[in-house]
C-alpha cells in the first residue's frame, strides 16, 4: 500500500508538465530512502539490463557525459534537455534500441504504477486478440465443412446445413468486428503506453541529475535506469548499485585518460597541445593495459582530433569528451593505403620515445 506522502508524490509527478522542473526541485520528500518490501522485478533482469545500460552510457559518455552534468548544475532544466542529450546515442554503432524511450517523438506524464497497469492491460488485450483469431480460424474450419457438406447433403437437409452455414458467417462478421475493436484498443493504449514510458525516463532522470547525490556518471545513471520504467530511479539505484559490473568500456576509459590528461596540459595552440600529448602518452602507466596501447597505437587519429577539436571553440570543461569523441569517431573511419602508412610512420615516430 502506498503511504500518503507516497501518493502526494506520484500525484505531483503526474501532474507536472514535461516542460516543468523535476520533482526534486520542490518537493522535501526526497530525502526518504525507497521503502523496503517484496521486489517487483527480480534481480537476475535488473542486472541484465544494468549491463545493457552501462554499456550502452560508457560508449556514448563522451558525446552526452558533459550536456547531462551541465543539466545537473541548472536547476531550470526540463526533460526535453534530457531527451534532446540522448539523441546523439541514436548514432551509435551498437545501439540496440535500449534508449528509445529518451527520443520518442512524443511523451504523456505518468507514473510508473500507471504504465505498469497499461501494460498489463495491454496483455490482456493481446491475449484476447489471440483467442479471437483462433475461434476464427476454428469457424472458418468448420463453414468449409459446412460448404462441402452443402454440396452433398440430400435436399430435405439442405436448409439446415444453409442455416448452420449462416449462423457460422454471422459469428465470423462479429469475430471480426471484436478483433478490429480489441486491436486498436490495443494499438492505442500501446502507444498510449510508450509515450508515458518516455515520459517517466526523462523525468526519472532529470530527478536522478537534480537530486545532487550522487555522481554523473556511467555506474550510477545505469543503476538509477535499469528499474525503469516500472519502478523510479531511487528504488532502482538502490537495488541495483550493490550489484557487480565489469571493467568500464574502451570509450569510457579512454575518456577518463584524456580528461586527467586535459587537466595537466600545457598553452592552447594546436602545437602546443598537440605535443603535450605526445609527450605524455608514453609516460601513461602501464597499469592501464589495452586503454594505454590503444591510445600509443592510435596516436594519428588523436593528433587528428586535437586539431579537428581545436578549430572550434568549447567550453575548457566540454572540450575533453569533444576531443575523445572525434578520437573514437576517427579510429573507426576506414583508412586508405595512405592513411594507414602515415598512421603507421607516426606510430613509429612516437614508441622512439618509449626508447
Amino acid at each position: 500500500m502506498i503511504s500518503s506522502t507516497g501518493v502526494k508524490r506520484l500525484r505531483i509527478a503526474k501532474d507536472r508538465k514535461p516542460n516543468e522542473p523535476p520533482i526534486s526541485a520542490f518537493s522535501s520528500t526526497l530525502t526518504e530512502k525507497p521503502k523496503r518490501g517484496r521486489p517487483t522485478i527480480q534481480d537476475n533482469f535488473l542486472l541484465g539490463r544494468r549491463y545493457e545500460w552501462v554499456s550502452l552510457l560508457e560508449e556514448s559518455w563522451p558525446e552526452i557525459g558533459w550536456p547531462l552534468i551541465q543539466i545537473r548544475k541548472d536547476p531550470s532544466s526540463t526533460i526535453e534537455d534530457v531527451r534532446k542529450t540522448f539523441e546523439a546515442v541514436k548514432q551509435k554503432p551498437h545501439n540496440s534500441g535500449l534508449a528509445q524511450a529518451f527520443y520518442r517523438d512524443t511523451v504523456e506524464a505518468a507514473t510508473p504504477a500507471e504504465i505498469h497497469k497499461n501494460r498489463v492491460r495491454v496483455g490482456e488485450l493481446q491475449a484476447k486478440i489471440h483467442h479471437a483469431l483462433a475461434k476464427v480460424t476454428e469457424i472458418e474450419r468448420s463453414k468449409s465443412e459446412m460448404d462441402a457438406l452443402l454440396k452433398t447433403v440430400a435436399s430435405e437437409y439442405a436448409d439446415t446445413v444453409q442455416k448452420e452455414i449462416t449462423q457460422r458467417q454471422e459469428a465470423l462478421v462479429q469475430l471480426q468486428s471484436e478483433i478490429n475493436r480489441l486491436t486498436t484498443e490495443e494499438r492505442n493504449l500501446d502507444k498510449k503506453s510508450m509515450d508515458q514510458e518516455a515520459y517517466v525516463y526523462a523525468s526519472e532522470l532529470l530527478d536522478f541529475l537534480h537530486s545532487g547525490r550522487r555522481a554523473v556518471n556511467p555506474k550510477n545513471l545505469s543503476a538509477a535506469l535499469a528499474g525503469l520504467p516500472r519502478m523510479g530511479w531511487r528504488q532502482s539505484h538502490l537495488r541495483c548499485f550493490p550489484m557487480p559490473l565489469n571493467e568500464p568500456r574502451l570509450h569510457y576509459q579512454v575518456l577518463v585518460v584524456i580528461l586527467k590528461m586535459w587537466k595537466r596540459r600545457r598553452g592552447e595552440s594546436n602545437e602546443s597541445l598537440i605535443g603535450f600529448f605526445k609527450t605524455q602518452l608514453p609516460k601513461l602507466p602501464k597499469k592501464l593495459g589495452y586503454t594505454r596501447d590503444f591510445l600509443l597505437e592510435s596516436w594519428r587519429d588523436l593528433r587528428l582530433a586535437i586539431e579537428e577539436c581545436l578549430s572550434e571553440k568549447h567550453e575548457d570543461g566540454q572540450a575533453p569528451y569533444v576531443l575523445a569523441s572525434i578520437f573514437m569517431r576517427n579510429t573507426r573511419s576506414q583508412k586508405n593505403p595512405l592513411e594507414r602508412v602515415l598512421a603507421e610512420q607516426e606510430k613509429l615516430n612516437l614508441r622512439k620515445a618509449l626508447q
